[in-house]
């Protein structure tokens, strides 16, 4: 802690010397804070800044550094900034919604879709400030980044996605068209707003007919006006191209690098309208569902149906084919066994035939061979009157005669008597005049003249 009795006791050259030092320190900070700090500037990345001075002339900066403003002022202004609307206001700023870094956060813009819904639309718009001389005529005419955000940006913001909704109605969005509305809100904020032309056309449509009654046949009720009116806008046109409004701050220079729609919020009736037709699109995607369940059901019964006859048949039409097989296997059995039959008899036939030119044969030779022994025979007979035959005939008889004789019982008792007076003698005698008779009888049969010829 400084204790005062002893600075008090400190040399008067010393304490002199040390107040001296401190008032020069004193007096170089509050001329940095004079003379360095006024005269100079530090311009920040990503920032330029608009520099008035004390003599009434004005400059850009636009590097990273130190630059002299003379003892003026400055304001420094974002080279990027972005607008961005949002339907949630607690995610607001407390403080503003320019938050000096080149961002503002403000609430939804409510347009009007073409058909009357409202609508809410949570965009994004971010925008480059050009250099020099543009620049300078932002700046003098806006004086502040937060002024050019209100006055020029939000304002163009708000046209344009007023006049994107006008192209379509609520209903065109909802069923596809949100590609093409953030396109046509990014092609308008940098080229410029179309200038339309909203038509109304009536469209006579057939009228309506009642759900199909079974009752009714082909006499069915109709319902409902058979006339529509439906509003379209047509983009002006001149020599082909559309006409647009320029945006302002494009005039001075001011790029768009990026704009995008995040959300768009209808109002409760549509949304009403959007929960019962989805509701009825349910309902109706249900009863599709259920017609299609019952086709489905009756065709799987037709399917069966169709099956178990298709399986019948097919039952039928195999026992048909094995029945049409076995009788043509049947069929084939019998062809190929009088195949067979007929290749045996044509074996046997000719087997026969065979032996029946073997026997011809055999029976010609037969034939020929008694004809020639026959001719043989005819010749010897010719030849010396068939004396041998006749010889043997002869020799035969007389054989077959003596042995009767031989053979023939002999009385015990003979009458009569021979030239010797005894009976044997008398029997021989006639057996040797009967043989002489028989053999005389031989050869007269026999045409045998066996007297020697002289």
């Amino acid at each position: 802690m400084f204790d005062k009795s002893e600075f008090q006791s400190v040399d008067p050259s010393v304490k002199k010397k040390t107040l001296k030092w401190a008032g020069i320190g004193v007096l170089a900070v509050a001329s940095y804070f004079t003379i360095f700090d006024g005269f100079l500037y530090y311009n920040e990345a990503g920032y330029q800044s608009h520099i008035r001075t004390i003599w009434g002339t004005e400059k850009v900066v636009d590097t990273l550094g130190y630059a002299v403003k003379g003892f003026g002022s400055t304001t420094a202004w974002p080279r990027e900034m972005t607008a961005q609307s949002v339907s949630d206001p607690s995610t607001l700023r407390l403080k503003g919604d320019f938050d000096g870094l080149g961002a503002s956060l403000i609430t939804s813009f409510p347009v009007t879709f073409l058909g009357g819904v409202t609508a809410t639309v949570d965009s994004n718009v971010r925008i480059v400030l050009p250099k020099g001389d543009q620049f300078l005529a932002i700046a003098r005419g806006y004086r502040n980044p937060e002024n050019f955000i209100q006055m020029a940006l939000i304002p163009s913001m708000k046209n344009t996605l007023q006049s994107t909704a006008q192209m379509m109605t609520a209903d065109e969005f909802y069923s596809g068209g949100r590609s093409e509305f953030a396109s046509n809100f990014r092609d308008q904020i940098s080229d410029g707003i179309f200038l339309v032309n909203r038509n109304e056309i009536t469209k006579n449509n057939p009228r309506a007919t009642k759900t199909a009654i079974l009752q009714a046949g082909t006499e069915q009720g109709e319902y409902g006006d058979n006339v529509t009116t439906k509003f379209v806008t047509e983009k002006v046109m001149r020599d082909g191209v559309p006409v647009r409004l320029d945006q302002q701050f494009r005039k001075l220079g001011v790029s768009v690098a990026e704009a995008s729609i995040t959300d768009i919020s209808p109002n409760q009736q549509f949304r009403d309208r959007m929960v019962n037709a989805q509701k009825s699109q349910a309902d109706l995607s249900l009863a599709r569902l259920d017609r299609s369940k019952e086709e489905e059901q009756k065709r799987l019964v037709t399917a069966r149906g169709e099956r178990e006859v298709e399986e019948k048949r097919q039952g039928s039409l195999k026992e048909q084919v094995e029945m049409t097989t076995q009788a043509e296997t049947k069929r084939q059995l019998v062809l190929i066994e009088a195949g067979r039959e007929k290749e045996r008899a044509e074996i046997e036939k000719q087997t026969a035939q065979i032996t029946f030119d073997k026997a011809q044969i055999e029976a010609k030779t037969t034939k020929e061979r008694a004809d020639a022994e026959a001719y043989a025979k005819k010749a010897l007979l010719l030849a010396d009157g068939a004396l041998k035959q006749k010889l043997d005939a002869w020799v035969e008889t007389n054989r077959a005669w003596a042995d009767a004789s031989a053979k023939a019982p002999v009385p015990g008792v003979m009458l009569g008597g021979g030239g010797d007076g005894n009976g044997a003698g008398s029997r021989q005698a006639d057996l040797n005049t009967y043989m002489q008779v028989i053999a005389a009888k031989s050869l007269k049969d026999l045409s045998l003249d066996v007297s020697v010829k002289q």
